[in-house]
Formats: structure tokens, C-alpha cells, sequence
């Protein structure tokens, strides 16, 4: 949005967080709020130089990971940290772009700003962090962006400011999908060299997304006094926000089950984006397609993925030490930006091929036939696009109705494409 004028380091990130929370409201509504003095300076501390060896926090889906990736030494280390178990580690080599795990796993970085890992194989849920090591303070107010890290959130946005310290965070200004407070506080706390802005308190925070087994998303009471709700702030503009209850038990069950729901996004760009440049096919990204899995039927898959421009393909058996897979093209238009966010696409649409026919069963997205004669869907979505750091960040999320099965429906997704 224009009051973004002078976006410094990536504390934005911690505002997402304080999106997750509100993540409800009406996107682009009458209400929406106009920070004061667009003119005005804004931002954080210039963003330190990145150093080779950065330990990230992050969240899958619900809950916080730790993991730290040492480009010295080629070796990772991660754990869950909400629902724990021992942690992993080993050695890595990177092969096109990505680090790959001696374990099966990969991770996509922007070394010193944001990770994605994906913890294992390809049905495992990636972890989205960020390197926050202390408690940014924020000039004026700024925007936060984002969308629900397991493809069920279209839009949220939340407006952040600070104190002189970076230790008291005040939240308000939310617009987007499902239900929130309407404004609150957090603190920023700093242990072992590692930063946590949090609250407590059983705000409705994201009970329209909240997250059940771990693979699906049922609607479910407001956050219970149990619940733990954090933010974490990378230095270029990127966030993280998770609320997850580690004593949460499925109906009547003993065991633990991962329940809650986080938010990942960027900071609002400064001005508005230049949709083609993001585009340009002189642009090129890697990522990942996430799709989660669900009780009736599909599989969590969690694949890299290359694109030159907007164009793009997955690896060859997921495997990125292996060439790409033409047969998975995918092409994305962003559409218009939204008059009001910059970098908010509201009409998004996503062309893959459709071999299945699964489109045209559905009745659901547009079915066609490509340059070569191979049918194809074409189905909708929204994206947050923002640029930390100076080069692009797109987020997708779309339902593929490419994937679709007869009473079981289609696959949510989520698109993470990091530019290089």
C-alpha cells in the first residue's frame, strides 16, 4: 500500500504474524484502513549482511520448527519444537538451486531471510521460517499480507506498529477471510539469540481455518487457553505466524493431534507492483507446490518446482538432481492488481495439463486444449506478491480441479516461488 514507503528490514514478517491472528475480514471493504501520512518515513533497522549459517523458526501446519542450515559445513539440523520429537540431522549438497538433505528432504533459501524445508520425503509438509535474532522496532505503521500455509485462506492482512524497542507490538486494521479480533497487543521477547513476538489469551483468532489431524481443515471453536500464539520476523519482509495447541486432543482421544492454523506472506510493497516485470520471462524462481492431504482420500505432496517467468515445471520423480517433467507444465497469469494492496491478485488463474479430464467431470475451472493439441484445466485463485529483499516472493493459493475425484472433490494447493 502507499503507506509503505520506505520498507528497511524484513520485520514486516513479524507483522504477518499479527495478520495470522486477524486473519479475518473483508479484503479491500469500505473499512479498510489507511495508515496516516502516507509520506511519512517507515520501516526497520537496515537489514544486516546474511552470514552462511542461519538457524530458521518456522511452522508447518500447525505448529513451530526449528532448523538450522550451515553452508560452511554443509550440515542441517531441524525439530518440531510444538509437538516434539528428537531432532534430525546430517549433510547437505545443493543441486539447482536447492539444498538437499542427506535424508531425503530439500530446503530452498534465501540465505539469511527465509527458508522453506521440506522435512523428508515428498508427503511431508514443508516448514516455512525465518531467521529472527532480535526484536525489530517499526517506524510508523506497515501492512502485512499473507495467506494460510495449508491452502484454505485466500487473503489476510494486518496493520502493525511498535514501540521504540521492538517489545510491545499493537495490531489492528484487519481485513480478509474468516473471523479475528478486530486489534491487539503482543511482546517481542529474545532468548539464546532467538526472537518470539507472542500473545496469550483465547482471541478468536483463526477459528474459521483452524487446522484438525494434522492433513485437514474443520471449522472449529475459538483458540482454547492452552493455545500458543507466535510471530516471527525476518529482516527483508518476510513472516511467519503460527497458533497451535500442544495438549490438543482429537474428540475424545489420548493422543496429542496436531491442531491450530498458521499464516505465511510478506510485507505490502511500497508502491504497486509491475505485474509483466514479475512475469518477465528474464525472471526466473524456484519453489514449491504443496498440496495437503485430507481424510477423504489424498495424499500430503510436497514437491520443487522450477519456472522461467510465470512458466514452470516440476522435477522429474521430485527428484531435483533429475532434469524437468514437460508433462507437469504449469502456466500462471496473475491478472490485475488490486486497486487498494499492492501486490494482492485477486484473479488469478492457474493452466495445467488435464490428461484425466477431470476439469470437464468436475464442471469446475475451464477445460481446453493447449498449442499442442493436449487437453487442459484452467482453474482460479488469489496470490500475495511481494518483493523483500528486492527480488520477488509470490504466494498461490488455488483449488486444483485438475486433481479432481468423484466424491472426494479436488486438491487444495499452495504455490511458494522464491525468485533467484
Amino acid at each position: 500500500m502507499r503507506f509503505l514507503n520506505s520498507i528497511g528490514t524484513s520485520a514486516f514478517l513479524a507483522l504477518t504474524f499479527a495478520a495470522i491472528v486477524a486473519l479475518s475480514g473483508c479484503g479491500g471493504g469500505s473499512k479498510t484502513l489507511v495508515v496516516p501520512d502516507p509520506s511519512a518515513t517507515v520501516g526497520l533497522p537496515t537489514v544486516a549482511t546474511a552470514g552462511p549459517v542461519n538457524t530458521y523458526t518456522g511452522t508447518q501446519t500447525p505448529g513451530e520448527w526449528s532448523f538450522t542450515l550451515d553452508n560452511t559445513n554443509d550440515v542441517f539440523s531441524y525439530q518440531p519444537v510444538t509437538y516434539p520429537v528428537s531432532a534430525t540431522t546430517g549433510t547437505t549438497t545443493t543441486v539447482n538451486g536447492f539444498t538437499v538433505l542427506s535424508n531425503g528432504g530439500y530446503a530452498l533459501e534465501i540465505e539469511g531471510r527465509a527458508a522453506i524445508l521440506r522435512p523428508g520425503g515428498s508427503t511431508t509438509a514443508p516448514v516455512f521460517g525465518v531467521p529472527q535474532t532480535e526484536c525489530y522496532p517499526i517506524t510508523g505503521k506497515l501492512r502485512f499480507q499473507y495467506l494460510d500455509s495449508h491452502g484454505f485462506l485466500d487473503y489476510g492482512s494486518i496493520i502493525a506498529s511498535t514501540d521504540a524497542t521492538g517489545a510491545s507490538w499493537a495490531f489492528e486494521g484487519l481485513e480478509g477471510d474468516g473471523s479475528g479480533p478486530a486489534s491487539f497487543s503482543a511482546t517481542c521477547d529474545t532468548s539464546s539469540s532467538l526472537s518470539t513476538i507472542n500473545f496469550t489469551g483465547t482471541e478468536t483468532l483463526l477459528d474459521d481455518e483452524w487446522f484438525y489431524y494434522g492433513v485437514d481443515s474443520t471449522t472449529k471453536s475459538a483458540p482454547t487457553a492452552n493455545t500458543q500464539s507466535n510471530i516471527w520476523i525476518g529482516p527483508t519482509g518476510f513472516f511467519i505466524a503460527d497458533q497451535s495447541d500442544p495438549t490438543g486432543t482429537l474428540y475424545n482421544s489420548a493422543t496429542i493431534i496436531p491442531t491450530g492454523s498458521s499464516v505465511v506472506g510478506a510485507a505490502e510493497p511500497s508502491s504497486a507492483l509491475t505485474t509483466s516485470d514479475i512475469a518477465s520471462t528474464s525472471k526466473s524462481y524456484l519453489g514449491f507446490f504443496y498440496e495437503p492431504g485430507t481424510q477423504s482420500g489424498f495424499t500430503t505432496s510436497t514437491v520443487p518446482v522450477s519456472f522461467s517467468g510465470l512458466t514452470g515445471e516440476e522435477f522429474l520423480n521430485g527428484d531435483v538432481t533429475q532434469g524437468l517433467d514437460s508433462t507437469t507444465t504449469t502456466i500462471i497469469s496473475l491478472g490485475t492488481q488490486n486497486s487498494t494492496y499492492n501486490g494482492r491478485y485477486t484473479s488469478v488463474s492457474i493452466t495445467v495439463l488435464d490428461p484425466n479430464q477431470n476439469c470437464a467431470t468436475a464442471g469446475e475451472g475451464t477445460a481446453g486444449v493447449n498449442s499442442d493439441g493436449y487437453i487442459t484445466c484452467t482453474f482460479s485463485g488469489t496470490a500475495i506478491v511481494g518483493n523483500p529483499g528486492g527480488k520477488y516472493a509470490i504466494f498461490i493459493t488455488v483449488t486444483n480441479w485438475a486433481t479432481y475425484k468423484v466424491s472426494v472433490g479436488a486438491r487444495n494447493m499452495n504455490i511458494y516461488l522464491f525468485q533467484q
